[in-house]
């Protein structure tokens, strides 16, 4: 009996020449194709993953800082309030006339004798009255007031009143002090 089989499969190339050549290049080419396409992917692939863990890392950080503003939110307000406030303080501050220089010179004309009466007047003038108990007190402080003068801490000194009150003497004083 006679196989009853068809080969369909021929054993033999019929191709051409040239064609066995450019077969030989498209199964080299398709090779590299592979190669490049894997790679590739790999390259792709390790590309997305690093770029998804830095994405990762920025979120956190974006939410550790959210929360932190969050905190400071408070602290920030009160810190613009007070830095209001202190310039309200300095302009406040800078209209403000220093006593200061009227005070000290005050005190250094009475030291320790009682001080009746104080008042401060248009261009830095000053006038007190001072209780004393003897002459010698008065002639003191009327010194002192000269020396004053003298050093140029003060200018015009005037004796405007002095009376004599069972035993105790007051003194009527003014000047301008000099800033």
């Amino acid at each position: 009996m006679a196989s009853q089989t068809i080969n369909l499969l021929q054993t033999k190339t019929t191709f051409q020449p040239v064609l066995a050549l450019i077969e030989r290049y498209a199964r080299v080419a398709s090779i590299i194709l592979l190669v490049v396409v894997v790679s590739g992917s790999i390259l792709v692939g390790s590309a997305f993953f690093i770029f998804g863990q830095q994405k990762n890392i920025l979120e956190l950080e974006k939410q550790q800082l959210l929360t932190r503003i969050k905190e400071n939110v408070r602290k920030e307000s009160l810190m613009f309030i007070i830095r209001n406030r202190l310039n309200t303080v300095d302009r406040i501050m800078a209209t403000q006339k220093s006593y200061a220089p009227f005070v000290d010179t005050t005190i250094e004309v009475i030291q320790s004798f009682p001080l009746t009466s104080f008042s401060m007047g248009e261009k830095n003038s000053v006038s007190i009255s001072v209780t004393v108990s003897t002459l010698a007190d008065a002639v003191y402080v009327v010194k002192k007031l000269m020396d004053m003068d003298g050093q140029k801490k003060i200018t015009s000194p005037m004796l405007n009143s002095f009376s004599l009150e069972s035993a105790k003497i007051q003194l009527g004083l003014s000047y301008i002090v000099v800033l």
